[in-house]
């Protein structure tokens, strides 16, 4: 069971949100215990506000629903990774 849920919010037309699909696709999200749900941001306009999104990428990392972390821009896989080990711990 996944502990955390990564919400990865782009747009199509988003050079750096398409570089950040190829970098979560080399990460094993699965066996770092998160799943990813991909969220577009023109189709689904009203996640501006919800969350508070003042550009894209940006990816939320929920445990049991509430937010533990946010990633602002294309970061490196690795940094990805710690966000995510950080994000199982936190409290």
């Amino acid at each position: 069971m996944a502990i955390i849920t990564i919400k990865k919010f782009s747009r199509q037309d988003c050079r750096p949100c398409k570089a950040l699909a190829n970098y979560l696709g080399d990460i094993d999200l699965f066996g770092l215990g998160a799943t990813l749900e991909n969220i577009d941001i023109e189709e689904q306009p009203e996640v501006i506000d919800q969350y508070g999104l003042s550009s894209v990428p940006v990816m939320v990392l929920e445990r049991s629903g509430v937010e533990v972390h946010r990633i602002v821009g294309l970061r490196p896989t690795e940094e990805i990774i710690d966000a995510i080990e950080h994000a199982k711990v936190v409290r």
